[in-house]
């Protein structure tokens, strides 16, 4: 099984050329343009109004419970152990697999949280640099509030941490947009991501 890498990732991006170079870059090409591959624990459910499953970052605390999720691809709960109640089913596991921006597809068949050691699949700390500005509550709050609103499938809350002058945006994963978007409207260290599912190595 692959292990979980920091979240502080590097994204490589591939060069395009022409001519006999073509030939002798593919292969760096095109390990260069893989998509990443993103691991962690989270909840898989699918509730009854649906036909596909979902990663659900947090649920409503009824029975059965409720959430929203991000379709995932690839999932068969005949292959995995679950509960099911009133047409619901769900469990949590560890989970592996890529994001195209709108669903998360499946690289490696899904493990049963229990039968793994939970602590070998904790999210990363997240990291803290200098904000390059001193931003009020409400200014932090703003941010996050619109990472949230531009990012809705993969953001689902955040909100100001006062003590390191940053925003913290709660995420399921991040992705480079995600940290592209934060570095080009926002002061340099002004965002601080959590994410339940890690880029792994």
């Amino acid at each position: 099984m692959k292990r979980i890498a920091p979240l502080a990732a590097v994204f490589a991006l591939a060069a395009c050329g022409q001519g006999a170079a073509d030939t002798t870059g593919a292969g760096d090409a095109d390990t260069a343009s893989d998509p990443l591959v993103y691991q962690g624990s989270v909840t898989v459910l699918q509730p009854t109004q649906r036909d596909s499953a979902g990663l659900c970052a947090f649920v409503a605390e009824s029975y059965p419970p409720q959430c929203e999720g991000l379709p995932v691809t690839g999932w068969e709960w005949d292959a995995v152990e679950h509960e099911e109640a009133e047409g619901v089913r769900w469990g949590t596991y560890v989970v592996t697999g890529t994001f195209d921006g709108k669903q998360f597809a499946l690289t490696e068949d899904p493990l049963l949280l229990s039968e793994v050691d939970p602590a070998d699949y904790q999210p990363a700390a997240p990291e803290f640099g200098e904000p390059a500005e001193d931003l009020a509550a409400a200014e932090l709050t703003a941010i996050a509030d619109e990472m949230t609103a531009e990012f809705p499938a993969t953001v689902f809350g955040g909100g100001p941490d006062e003590a390191h002058g940053v925003a913290l945006v709660d995420a399921l994963l991040v992705t480079p947009e995600m940290e592209a978007y934060a570095a080009e409207h926002f002061p340099a260290d002004a965002v601080v991501f959590t994410a339940v599912l890690q880029p792994v190595e």
